[in-house]
């Protein structure tokens, strides 16, 4: 020790690793000879290395009792942190391999709720080798939440209708989305196509921050005193149709199921019962050619080169 260190009290401890996990052995295999068996090592040179340990802690871990090798109280204290102490060597070894191989330590997604989830969970599975130890972030969000993302650099990726200004992106996939109601809906037994008049005397049903685009797409803009219901999800606006309480503009491919058991019907609406509007992946500024975060860029752009929802193709 230098002057200074002798003044203040202070070791200089020059513990291993690899002496923590000795000492580990030997609790968990009870005894010498279990841990030598387990580390392929001699006894030893585990027991010349926790004197060691023992030495330079000045406390003891383990005592003799005829010839098993007991935990003491301090030994006890200093097991589970020593633990901890293994652990985050090798988590931080780990993160720092996930680095070298361009893997930051969470891939962070903002995805519009229209999105298919199935298109996105393939894309996840194919991703591989994927670390047990990265972190997945995966939030639906509007096109006004996803640009907020963006911006705020709390995204790496998002998926939206639109590409906002200062962004790359690519076009992604087209999702069709149909007016429907249900069979017995008032509009039906008009017997003829159905006019933005009509539609203006019916409840429609909205997804809170979903077809904010549908009234351009539509070539019409809805009058203001348009009944209309705000719920939080399409769970429950398939549930509202179901039960004849209005009419919806929904993703086809969500509704194929309750439009094939006729459940629900595609309005015959005089202008067009359908449209289309197209998904972008936009690329956060801050996204590392080598990341995890663009190879699952890559791989989800060649999985929705092989198609869309919209042509009923299998994504499972």
């Amino acid at each position: 020790m230098d002057r200074e260190s002798e003044s203040t009290g202070a070791r200089n401890f020059r513990i291993s690793l690899k002496q923590w996990k000795m000492f580990h052995a030997v609790v968990d295999c009870d005894g010498f000879t279990g841990a030598a068996s387990h580390l392929h090592i001699s006894q030893s040179a585990i027991s010349y290395t926790l004197a060691k340990l023992q030495e330079q802690l000045g406390v003891p871990l383990l005592r003799l009792e005829g010839r098993k090798a007991q935990i003491t109280e301090e030994g006890k204290i200093l097991l589970e942190r020593s633990r901890e102490l293994v652990r985050n060597a090798m988590e931080l070894e780990a993160l720092a391999e996930n680095l070298r191989h361009g893997w930051a330590p969470e891939i962070r997604l903002v995805v519009d709720p229209s999105f298919p989830s199935q298109l996105l969970m393939l894309a996840l599975r194919k991703l591989s080798p994927f670390p047990l130890n990265i972190r997945l972030s995966v939030e639906e969000a509007t096109m006004e939440q996803a640009e907020k993302a963006l911006h705020g650099r709390t995204a790496d990726l998002a998926i939206g209708t639109q590409v906002p200004r200062g962004f790359i992106g690519n076009e992604l996939i087209e999702i069709e989305y149909i007016a429907a109601a249900h069979p017995e809906h008032p509009l039906f037994a008009l017997n003829r196509e159905i006019t933005v008049d009509d539609l203006e005397k019916q409840l429609q049903i909205v997804i809170s921050g979903s077809n904010d685009y549908v009234t351009a797409d539509f070539n019409y803009r809805l009058p203001r005193y348009t009944r209309l219901w705000n719920v939080s999800g399409f769970d429950t606006a398939i549930g509202a149709l179901r039960h004849c309480l209005g009419y919806a503009w929904l993703p086809k491919y969500r509704v194929q199921r309750w439009l094939d058991q006729n459940q629900i019907r595609i309005l015959p609406l005089n202008k067009k019962s359908t449209y289309k509007t197209s998904l972008y992946l936009i690329f956060g500024r801050s996204l590392n050619p080598n990341s995890g975060a663009k190879r699952f860029a890559d791989v989800l752009c060649n999985l929705a080169e092989n198609g869309s929802p919209n042509q009923n193709l299998d994504f499972s």
